[in-house]
């Protein structure tokens, strides 16, 4: 009703001469377009910003899964190759490392999904189980690989041949006095030798030397086979070990003498080279207190893993 009555007034104005034509067509046009309504504004939804933490957490946590399972095997590997014993506590840390690698893959599947829109949490979400697939032969094969070098590592220093010494012959034998090459009593059948103490007091009887020896973190030990005939006191095998610029030391089979009159008896001494001793030579004796005769034959130098000898 109000814009008819304005209409009108517009045209009154117009007829009596008070407005032009084109002000009379221009405030009309004014009147028309203020009465009529405006469409409301519509504003467009707003969009749901990306969880950017979960994606980047998804991530993290697959990247961590992945390099926790072959840690401790590695440093097998790494030991192994190096000629050094495996710790009693990186086997220990295996089973533990692949629990916590499998709860942090399962982590990073789920924030994976909740990051999804993430370039960081498709990634995770995808990769994960692709990894988780992977993650298994590829842990039995570097399981192998480890349990292979230290088979092979074992096999070197487990008690067995590094030198022998089957005294056939009086060949390299330090000491004459009082000792010789019997032929008739012997472990192998192959000769022995047979020492004579006519002292009361301890007599040292140096029989070999090794020479260098390119071993360390190893138990090195003495081992041969005696026998006694009426012997008064008692006879143990006694080995020197010299390194350079440090002198020399020296362990001795006390706690296996043999005494009396007795066949064969296997008697061994043993010494712990740790890492980086290398003895420049080693010195195989037999020891005799009191008077009597022993035959010494079988002298072997053994190699034991000092890991091995903790168990």
């Amino acid at each position: 009703m109000k814009n008819e009555s304005s209409e009108q007034e517009l045209k009154q104005l117009f007829e009596e001469g008070k407005i032009s034509e084109d002000e009379y067509r221009q405030l009309r046009e004014a009147l028309h377009q203020k009465d009529t309504p405006r469409p409301p504004i519509v504003k467009p939804p707003a969009q749901a910003k990306p969880r950017t933490g979960f994606g980047k957490a998804a991530l993290i946590l697959m990247i961590v899964g992945i390099l926790l399972p072959p840690a401790p095997l590695v440093l097998n590997i790494i030991l192994a190759i190096s000629n050094v014993p495996m710790p009693h506590i990186a086997r220990m840390l295996s089973l533990p490392f692949l629990l916590l690698s499998l709860l942090c893959l399962l982590l990073a599947f789920i924030f994976g999904i909740l990051g999804w829109k993430t370039t960081s949490g498709k990634i995770a979400a995808i990769g994960t189980p692709c990894i988780g697939l992977l993650l298994l032969p590829g842990l039995l094969i570097l399981s192998l690989f480890a349990n292979i070098s230290r088979e092979i590592r074992t096999a070197e220093y487990s008690p067995g041949y590094h030198k022998a010494f089957p005294l056939d012959s009086m060949e390299g034998i330090l000491t004459r006095d009082g000792v010789a090459f019997d032929d008739r009593i012997s472990f192998d059948g192959k000769g022995s030798l047979r020492i004579r103490s006519d002292a009361s007091e301890e007599t040292v009887f140096r029989l070999l030397n090794t020479g260098p020896l390119n071993l360390d973190h190893i138990i090195l030990i003495y081992s041969a086979k005696l026998r006694t005939e009426q012997l008064e006191g008692r006879a143990y095998l006694e080995m020197w070990c010299e390194f350079p610029g440090k002198g020399e030391f020296f362990s001795r089979g006390i706690e296996q003498p043999v005494t009396g009159t007795t066949e064969w008896t296997a008697v061994q001494t043993p010494f712990r080279l740790e890492a980086g001793q290398r003895p420049a030579n080693v010195k195989l004796n037999l020891v005799i207190e009191g008077a009597g005769t022993v035959w010494i034959d079988d002298i072997q130098l053994l190699l034991s893993d000092t890991s091995l000898s903790n168990t």
